[in-house]
């Protein structure tokens, strides 16, 4: 068998946040291929600590796993340091780290015949990864500095706006040396893909697989969520555009819609306010469950990349969506996929409105988005997806 060596900047299970899930699911289609010994590098950061126990058995007895505990939280002092005496951007050089480099090193020379790098923030290890694998891929889930510059071009606080812009100025810098070294790019969307390709031209587009899920039997009345990282800037900012300029008016026209906002870490400023019909859950222990109960998904997202894996598992639920174009970038479009695209405040609270009120169209659009997820992402066209792009 060949050696397939990977790193990424999370333990992949349990797989409840969307990179996770992303992670999973390809680990899970490249065992499938029954092609590699496959040894698994890990960081297991403070942040999204995972007690490796918690992997599933058959994935734990099928890979050679090698976990590293560090801590890569980003701290004042970190921050200030690289502003003034780095020119790498802070987003992934708080991913190198010492214990992981060591472990490299142990490796011989072209050890391995396939090296994948989980996504750019693991790019800092280029040159050790090249040492020890003939052939080294970035699976980018995301375009690292286009979130970033979306995130300070939408921002409102100007002294934000230019740290983000300067980091965005170095990832953009930083991702286009990585892309231009590897041997190939797994992009996680099509329309990343093109960027990526003017950089490296053996650029395939390879997404994220899902399977045949129960569909949500009913849909709970007047009632809306969100569901997604609450300690992530782009997710917090589309969260206050959409509980400051949407929302209200969603209020006049139904006095009693509820909506529900989970996921980890919740700011202090974001608290649950029954006068105003929103409550903030904070962490879930089961994401399904969460959202088959609280009825319609909304995705308010104004900044991002690749592609957001919870619409896929909400599609797959059959859960019915209202998504801002960026949001749905790479998933969904206008041409009858089954979401709701709004990029205004009134069209978004427009299309929010019809759904709560129309339960039928509801279910109907999630049905079509259902049929859309499962016609794209399903797990055989992405293995063989995997399959060519590696020749294997």
């Amino acid at each position: 068998m060949k050696k397939l060596l990977i790193l990424s900047n999370k333990v992949p299970y349990p797989s409840q946040d969307g990179s996770s899930i992303a992670m999973a699911r390809l680990l899970e289609n490249i065992l499938a291929l029954r092609t590699f010994e496959i040894t698994y590098g890990a960081l297991n950061t403070k942040k999204h600590f995972k007690d490796p126990k918690d992997i599933p058995i058959d994935i734990a007895r099928a890979i050679n796993l090698k976990v590293f505990n560090v801590n890569t939280s980003p701290t004042i002092y970190s921050a200030l340091n690289n502003l003034f005496f780095s020119r790498a951007p802070y987003h992934s050089i708080r991913f190198f780290v010492k214990p992981m480099i060591d472990w490299l090193r142990g490796f011989e020379k072209n050890q391995f015949d396939f090296v994948l790098l989980e996504g750019a923030f693991m790019g800092d290890y280029i040159n050790e990864v090249k040492r020890i694998g003939n052939h080294c891929t970035l699976r980018a889930h995301n375009l690292e500095h286009r979130i970033w510059e979306r995130t300070s071009e939408a921002g409102a606080n100007p002294l934000k706006n230019w740290y983000l812009t300067l980091q965005s100025k170095r990832l953009k810098k930083f991702e286009i040396e990585l892309v231009e070294n590897v041997n190939s790019v797994w992009s996680i969307s099509e329309e990343d893909k093109k960027w990526f390709e003017k950089f490296n031209r053996k650029t395939t587009a390879i997404t994220v697989s899902i399977q045949q899920q129960e569909p949500v039997s009913n849909l709970t009345p007047l009632a809306c969520f969100h569901l997604g990282a609450l300690d992530w800037e782009p997710n917090l900012q589309g969260l206050n555009w959409f509980l400051t300029s949407v929302w209200p008016t969603v209020l006049e026209k139904i006095p009693n819609a509820i909506f529900h906002i989970a996921g980890n870490n919740p700011p202090q400023h974001l608290q649950s306010e029954e006068r105003k019909n929103y409550i903030v859950h904070g962490r879930v222990p089961d994401a399904e469950e969460f959202a088959k109960s609280h009825g319609v998904a909304i995705v308010p997202l104004l900044a991002g990349s690749g592609i957001r894996i919870k619409m896929i598992m909400n599609a797959s639920w059959a859960i019915p969506m209202v998504s801002t174009r960026i949001g749905a970038e790479g998933l969904f479009n206008e041409n009858n996929q089954g979401v709701l695209l709004a990029d205004s405040a009134e069209e978004f609270a427009s299309a929010l409105i019809e759904l709560l009120t129309s339960p039928e169209i509801a279910t109907k659009l999630g049905m079509q988005a259902n049929r859309h997820i499962l016609s794209s992402f399903g797990p055989k066209s992405i293995q063989e997806n995997i399959a060519s792009a590696w020749s294997v």
